[in-house]
């Protein structure tokens, strides 16, 4: 799918671009460095439906995403406490 949404956590310019995915395998929430390199954050390969609603906390540490034709609302957050802005993100990154 093509991204749908786009989010960055106001701070750096280095920062994350985050991004949703149109419903397909990778639905989910994405997001590109500075450098153009692509990195996966959220995906749920058994959910097809398009994801959309991308919002982020006042605090940037916690992220919402939903599954739309699925009726899905997810809230994920860093296990590190750290909010997804900022400190590097230990994340599946590809290729791009």
């Amino acid at each position: 799918g093509q991204p749908d949404q786009l989010q960055r956590i106001l701070g750096d310019s280095r920062d994350l671009l985050y991004f949703t995915e149109e419903g397909s395998s990778s639905a989910g929430i994405h997001a590109r460095d500075h450098l153009g390199n692509f990195y996966t954050v959220l995906e749920a390969p058994s959910l097809s439906s398009e994801t959309t609603g991308l919002a982020v906390s006042p605090d940037g540490k916690y992220m919402m995403v939903a599954y739309q034709d699925d009726g899905h609302l997810f809230m994920v957050w860093r296990k590190d406490g750290h909010p997804f802005d900022g400190q590097r993100l230990d994340i599946k990154y590809h290729h791009a």
